[in-house]
């Protein structure tokens, strides 16, 4: 039976945006794009926030998706309802949002519409290719204290600078800056929905910032309680606590990555030192680790040859979490470890009851985390493709 219905137009929210907005609210249904310049609609089937499968004119499947995200203009519907569609879309709905995203910007999907600019995504790398903005879910505000605003140039966040205050966007956009020898590198925007800080914020005394956060125009920031969200932090099990912090940890390790890239000072052979092979990219597993003892490194290979992503030490996790896309093991890294590592063999099932039942705040908080985390890979794999040309 239909239920909610989510309108509105393409200019204002387009296909990136809605994805990650009904991926983080883990939403099902369809979802109609309707252009002026398209016969008929453009549909994508979701389950639980990802998208299984799509149709656009002759084309279906993946094939279909990537096509919409040339519809520059025109209305969406979305509507809940149970799916009955097959699935046929099986990559993470991030890498098809940023392969989407990618492809549009290399020309390589038509654009449907008057050619315009979104003025959210206008920004540059140095290298030349278009940022685009990560958006957080819906905004829940049981955790928002106060609003503060920022204008236009103005310093929300000093990487190395002690704090422990965390915000979500409430409206604007946010450049996330990483600091090098030569020259500041803007990693990636947020928008709305999205979180300005770590967790390590609010449960770690005289926390370090990872990165640098500046304004792009006018910007509201919804200010939360780091006590309650502490609190709720403290009443979950051990593994679950280990487990959002070896989240955290991992992000810092990829920015960590794209930094070492970007000033030429990355060490591959400390990464690929490791023989035991635990999980190899591609491959099909669904158990889920955490290491009790010893080290491993986290690598992906490509085209251009292997990359770095993280170093895993006591109570890190890998392998497969269902409920999160980070980009990375099984299907998109391998897991090399040291031959001392012991490792304990987790149900993802029960780390997912658990990730289910916390406050909307703290899982829109982890969604945003392995958002980052995947996109921040991405920039790394172009570093890599950089130095090697």
């Amino acid at each position: 039976m239909k239920e909610d219905i989510l309108q509105g137009n393409i200019k204002f929210l387009n296909l990136g945006d809605l994805m990650q907005l009904l991926g983080g609210n883990g939403s099902s249904g369809i979802l109609r794009i309707m252009s002026p310049y398209a016969p008929e609609p453009g549909i994508i089937y979701f389950d639980n926030g990802n998208p299984i499968n799509a149709s656009c004119g002759m084309l279906s499947g993946l094939d279909a998706l990537y096509s919409l995200f040339g519809w520059t203009d025109g209305d969406f519907e979305f509507t809940t309802t149970s799916v009955t569609s097959e699935r046929v879309i099986t990559k993470g709905r991030m890498g098809i949002i940023l392969d989407g995203l990618k492809m549009l910007d290399e020309g390589r999907t038509e654009r449907l519409g008057p050619v315009s600019m979104d003025s959210r995504t206008a920004k540059y790398s140095d290298a030349g290719a278009a940022l685009p903005v990560i958006w957080g879910p819906l905004v829940d505000y049981m955790y928002v204290v106060d609003e503060e605003e920022f204008h236009d140039g103005d310093t929300i966040l000093q990487e190395g600078r002690h704090g422990n205050w965390v915000w979500v966007v409430l409206e604007g956009v946010i450049d996330i800056i990483r600091e090098t020898t030569s020259e500041p590198l803007t990693l990636f925007q947020i928008g709305n929905g999205s979180f300005v800080g770590s967790i390590s914020s609010f449960l770690v005394r005289n926390h370090s910032r990872m990165y640098s956060a500046k304004a792009v125009g006018d910007v509201q920031l919804g200010v939360l309680d780091s006590q309650r969200l502490a609190q709720e932090y403290s009443k979950m099990s051990y593994e679950f606590k280990a487990f959002v912090m070896s989240l955290d940890r991992r992000l810092r390790h990829v920015t960590d990555r794209v930094v070492e890239y970007s000033t030429k000072q990355i060490d591959l052979d400390d990464y690929l030192r490791y023989s035991q092979k635990v999980i190899e990219q591609g491959d099909d597993e669904k158990r889920l680790f955490r290491v009790q003892h010893g080290k491993a490194s986290l690598v992906q290979k490509t085209d251009d040859g292997f990359v770095p992503l993280a170093h895993l030490e006591r109570d890190d996790f890998f392998g497969y979490i269902p409920f999160l896309d980070l980009g990375h093991e099984p299907e998109f890294a391998s897991v090399l470890a040291s031959k001392d590592l012991k490792i304990q063999t987790l149900n993802p099932d029960i780390l997912q009851q658990e990730y289910d039942n916390i406050s909307t705040t703290f899982k829109n908080f982890i969604d945003n985390i392995a958002t980052c985390t995947h996109y921040s890979t991405k920039v790394l794999n172009n570093r890599q493709k950089e130095l090697m040309t």
